[in-house]
């Protein structure tokens, strides 16, 4: 025997197939969950947005200081080509005859040569720590075996 679901469930059903004038409704208890998951999957998508327009405005933060700092690096290399634009007009053999005839100074009419003693050389260069490959050689080099060693092999890795 089915039950009719309109009937509450210790109500028995009438003998002889005959219905109630009247069904009786029960109040049935609505199911809240997908009000909630909608709730959360919106907020979960408004969390998203928010977050990415955060990475955006930071992205776009970060590309504004790396024109600026492309904009410095450009004028100071602009700025550096100038400098030695200029270093080469004051530093060129026409502009250094000029100032030099402009202060009273000529050219020497004889050169005289004297020789100096390579001790005297030596002393000079040390006491000042430039010193030569000529004043300063060493016979034995590190690389001196390393050089033997590549003749022997013949120049093979």
């Amino acid at each position: 025997m089915a039950r009719n679901m309109a009937l509450p469930i210790d109500q028995a059903l009438p003998i002889g197939g005959a219905t109630p004038s009247r069904p009786r409704l029960v109040e049935a208890q609505r199911g809240g969950r997908a009000f909630w998951v909608l709730v959360v999957s919106a907020a979960l998508v408004c969390g998203v947005f928010f977050i990415a327009a955060l990475v955006h405005v930071e992205l776009a933060q970060r590309q504004m200081k790396l024109d600026a700092l492309t904009k410095t690096v450009a004028m100071a290399r602009d700025n550096y080509n100038v400098l030695r634009h200029e270093r080469s007009l004051l530093i060129s053999p026409d502009n250094l005859s000029s100032q030099a005839a402009r202060l009273g100074m000529k050219p020497s009419t004889q050169a005289r040569f004297v020789a100096v003693e390579p001790d005297i050389i030596a002393g000079v260069l040390a006491s000042t720590g430039d010193l030569s490959d000529a004043v300063a050689h060493d016979a034995e080099s590190p690389l001196n075996e390393f050089g033997q060693l590549k003749s022997e092999i013949g120049g093979a890795p």
